[in-house]
C-alpha cells in the first residue's frame, strides 16, 4: 500500500487498505477490498472468540474463575457459558462504537498474551526438562526470546488509555493470582454462615485436586481411568474433578497416554527426586505410585514423601512393606488385602456386594464418620441438601443399625452410609464432613 500511495497521504484515512484498493481499481476495487476485509474479519472473530472461550474454560477448570466456566453443553461438548460471556463481551465493545480504543485493547491483551507464552516456553524447558511436548522449538531459546521481544516491544506505542488500562488489570490479575488461597480464606469468611455458599465453596475446593501417577501401566490408567470417570471426548476437555500428571518412562507407553489422555506427561525415571520435582511439589495434593513393582513403588513413595508432596500413596503386593511406609506417613494399598475383603465381602454379602461393580460404574457404598463439629450434626436428613442421585442407605450409631428417615437425626460419631454414583457420593461425603466455624 505504500507502495502505491504516498505514505503521508495513506495515513490520513481510516482504512487504507480499501483506499488503495479504490485507487488502483477503481469502484471496483473498493467493494472487492470491502468483501475480502468482511471474510478476513469474520474469519479472525470466529478463531478468537474460540480461543477466548478456551482461555475461560481452562482458568475455570483450574478454579482461578468459578467453576461454572469450564461446564460443557450437554449436547455439543463446547464451553458454551464461556462463548455466551466472550460473545457477549464483543457484543457490548462492538455496539458502544468505540473501534479504535476496543482494538488498541485487543492488541494489548494479544502482545502480551503471546509475549507471556514465548516467556512459558523457556520458563517450562528450565524447570521441567522432561516434561512430554506435542511441539519442537527450533534454535531454542533465541526464538522464544525473539518472541517476547517482538511481542512486547510494541506494547508501549498502543494507545495511552490502553496501556493503563490494560496494566492495571495484567497488575490485578497477578495480585489474584499470587494472593489466591488468602482471598479463598477471606472468603470463607465473608460467606460465614451461609452454609449453602459455603457448601458451594468447599466443593470447589475439593474437585480441584492435582494427582501426580507415577508409571503409566495398566495399573496406573486403571486409576486414572477411575479418577476421571469419563468418556474419549470429556478426556480430551479435561473436564473432570482431578487434574491428573503423569511419570512414565517408556516411549511406547507415552505415546499411549498421550492419545488417551492429553494429559501432562513427563518422561522419565519416576524413582529420581529430580523427575518428580519437575512436577511441582506445590502444585501436587497427592503422588500415587502405581508400578507392578513393589520395591520401586516404596523408593518412588519415599522419594515423594521427603520432598514435601503433602499425600503420598502406594500399591503394594507384599504386605511386608506396609510397616515400612506406614510409619512415614505413607498410605499404603495392599492388592492382596483387598482382593481377600472383596471376595470376604461377596461370600457373607453377596446382595451387598453387587453395589461394588466399581469397574463398570454401577454404583458404590461408601461410609463417613460424623464428627462433634460437623454442620450437620444434629440436623434431621430432609434439612441437608444430598445430592438427588445418591441415598442414605443405613445409619449405623453404636452398636445399632438406624432405618434413615427423613426425620431420623445425624448425631455426632453416626456412620452414615451412602449409596449411589461414585461422583454424587464425593459431593455427598463432603457436605457432611463439612465443620462450623468457631
Amino acid at each position: 500500500m505504500m507502495g502505491t500511495v504516498n505514505h503521508e497521504e495513506l495515513a490520513q484515512v481510516n482504512v487504507p487498505f480499501i483506499f488503495t484498493a479504490e485507487r488502483i481499481l477503481g469502484s471496483w476495487g473498493r467493494w472487492f477490498a470491502v468483501l475480502a476485509t468482511i471474510m478476513a474479519s469474520l474469519s479472525a472473530f470466529s478463531v478468537t472468540l474460540g480461543a477466548s472461550a478456551r482461555v475461560l474454560f481452562a482458568l475455570g477448570r483450574d478454579g482461578h474463575f468459578p467453576l461454572a466456566f469450564a461446564k460443557l453443553h450437554p449436547r455439543f461438548r463446547t464451553p458454551y457459558i464461556a462463548l455466551i460471556i466472550c460473545a457477549s463481551t464483543v457484543i457490548i465493545f462492538g455496539s458502544t462504537g468505540i473501534v479504535r480504543f476496543a482494538a488498541s485493547m485487543s492488541d494489548f491483551g494479544y502482545l502480551m498474551g503471546l509475549g507471556f507464552v514465548n516467556f512459558a516456553v523457556i520458563a517450562l524447558h528450565r524447570k521441567m526438562p522432561n516434561l512430554r511436548r506435542p511441539f519442537k522449538v527450533i534454535l531454542y531459546p533465541y526464538i522464544p526470546i525473539l518472541g517476547i521481544l517482538s511481542c512486547w516491544l510494541f506494547v508501549p506505542a498502543l494507545e495511552a488509555r490502553s496501556f493503563i488500562l490494560g496494566g492495571i488489570l495484567t497488575f490485578i490479575g497477578g495480585v489474584i493470582y499470587w494472593f489466591q488461597p488468602a482471598n479463598r480464606a477471606e472468603l470463607t469468611y465473608i460467606f460465614k454462615g451461609l452454609s449453602r455458599i459455603q457448601i458451594w465453596y468447599q466443593l470447589l475446593k475439593k474437585s480441584k485436586m492435582k494427582i501426580l501417577i507415577v508409571d503409566g501401566g495398566k495399573l496406573g490408567r486403571s486409576i486414572a481411568d477411575r479418577l476421571l470417570a469419563k468418556d474419549e471426548l470429556s478426556l480430551m476437555f479435561r473436564s473432570s474433578e482431578h487434574q491428573i500428571t503423569f511419570i512414565e518412562e517408556s516411549e511406547t507407553i507415552c505415546n499411549l497416554l498421550e492419545d488417551r489422555y492429553h494429559l501432562p506427561i513427563i518422561q522419565g525415571d519416576g524413582s529420581k527426586k529430580e523427575i518428580i520435582e519437575q512436577a511441582g511439589i506445590k502444585n501436587t495434593d497427592v503422588a500415587i505410585a502405581a508400578s507392578n513393582d513393589d520395591g520401586r513403588n516404596v523408593i518412588v513413595a519415599l522419594q515423594a514423601k521427603r520432598i514435601g508432596i503433602p499425600q503420598v500413596m502406594a500399591i503394594i503386593q507384599d504386605p511386608d512393606y506396609i510397616t515400612l511406609l506406614e510409619e512415614k506417613g505413607i498410605v499404603t494399598i495392599s492388592v492382596p488385602w483387598s482382593t481377600a475383603a472383596m471376595v470376604e465381602n461377596y461370600l457373607d454379602r453377596p446382595g451387598v456386594a453387587q453395589l461394588f461393580e466399581i469397574g463398570r460404574g454401577v454404583a458404590s457404598l461408601v461410609g463417613v464418620t460424623i464428627s462433634e463439629k460437623a454442620m450437620v450434626s444434629g440436623k434431621a436428613i430432609r434439612e441437608i441438601d444430598i445430592p438427588k442421585e445418591c441415598v442414605i442407605a443405613a445409619v449405623i450409631r453404636g452398636k445399632d443399625f438406624v432405618v434413615p428417615r427423613g426425620e431420623t437425626l445425624i448425631n455426632p460419631d453416626d456412620r452414615v452410609i451412602f449409596v449411589g454414583p461414585v461422583t454424587a457420593i464425593k459431593k455427598a461425603q463432603t457436605i457432611f464432613q463439612l465443620k462450623n466455624k468457631a
